[in-house]
C-alpha cells in the first residue's frame, strides 16, 4: 500500500486502485445521507403502527377480512414485505455508491498517470 501527496489531495494506492480523501469523504457523506434517510423511514413506519392504534379504533378493532384487523394484517404480513423491500432498495443504493467510489478512483488513477506521462515528456 502506497501513500503519496500530490497537490491538494492525499492518495492511498492499493495495487491499481487509488483513493483520495476527497473522493472517500464524498462517498461517505452520500452513504451517511442514505443511511439516515432509510433509518428515518424505518423509524416513522415502525412508530406509525402503535400510533395508529392510539388514534384510529378502526385500525385495531374493526375486522376487515376473515376476522383480521388492519393492524394485524399489516404487522403480520405487510410490515415484513416493507422491510424486505426497504432492505433490497437500500442495498442497491449502497452498491451504486460503491460503484461511484470506484469510478472516482479510476478517474484519479487516469489523471495521475497522464500527469506523470506529461512530466516525463
Amino acid at each position: 500500500m502506497g501513500d503519496a501527496t500530490t497537490g491538494s489531495a492525499t492518495q492511498l494506492q492499493h495495487g491499481e486502485h487509488v483513493d483520495t480523501i476527497e473522493s472517500v469523504d464524498a462517498v461517505f457523506r452520500a452513504q451517511r445521507k442514505l443511511s439516515f434517510t432509510y433509518g428515518a423511514i424505518f423509524f416513522a413506519v415502525t412508530l406509525a403502527i402503535p400510533a395508529a392504534s392510539v388514534w384510529w379504533e378502526s385500525w385495531y378493532a374493526v375486522p376487515i377480512w376473515g376476522g383480521f384487523t388492519a393492524n394485524y394484517l399489516f404487522v403480520s404480513l405487510l410490515y415484513f414485505v416493507f422491510l424486505w423491500i426497504m432492505a433490497w432498495t437500500y442495498a442497491k443504493q449502497a452498491d451504486k455508491l460503491d460503484e461511484r467510489l470506484q469510478h472516482l478512483a479510476d478517474d484519479i488513477t487516469a489523471k495521475d498517470k497522464a500527469t506523470r506521462e506529461g512530466a516525463q515528456s
